[in-house]
C-alpha cells in the first residue's frame, strides 16, 4: 500500500513537471499608429501576457490607447518607461486579470 502511494505521488509530480506552461505570452502580431504631430508611422508588437482576451481585442485596445491615449471601460492602460527598466512601450489590463503589452517601436 505504501509503495503504491509513493508511486502515485511520483507519477503526479512528473506530470506537473512535464506539463506545458499555460502562462506563456501569446503573440498577436503588429499594430501601426501615426503619433500626434508626426507623419511617420510606427509599428509595435502586441502580446497577451495573461488572461483570456482575443488577439483582435488586444490589438484594438492597444491601438486606441497608443494613438489616442484612450481606453475602453473596464481597461486601464499605461505607457512604459525605459528609466524604470520596462521593456514594453505600453501595457493595458483589466481587473479580471488580462494583461496586454506592446513592444517597440520596431525598426523597419
Amino acid at each position: 500500500m505504501r509503495l503504491l502511494l509513493v508511486a502515485a505521488s511520483l507519477i503526479a509530480a512528473s506530470a506537473l513537471v512535464a506539463a506545458p506552461r499555460t502562462d506563456a505570452a501569446v503573440a498577436c502580431g503588429r499594430i501601426s499608429i501615426t503619433p500626434f504631430g508626426s507623419t511617420r508611422q510606427l509599428a509595435y508588437t502586441v502580446r497577451i501576457v495573461a488572461g483570456r482576451v482575443s488577439c483582435a481585442t488586444a490589438r484594438r485596445v492597444m491601438r486606441n490607447f497608443m494613438a489616442k491615449s484612450a481606453y475602453p471601460r473596464g481597461w486601464f492602460c499605461a505607457r512604459g518607461h525605459a528609466s524604470q527598466g520596462q521593456k514594453w512601450a505600453a501595457a493595458c489590463g483589466t481587473a479580471a486579470g488580462a494583461d496586454v503589452k506592446a513592444y517597440g517601436p520596431l525598426r523597419r
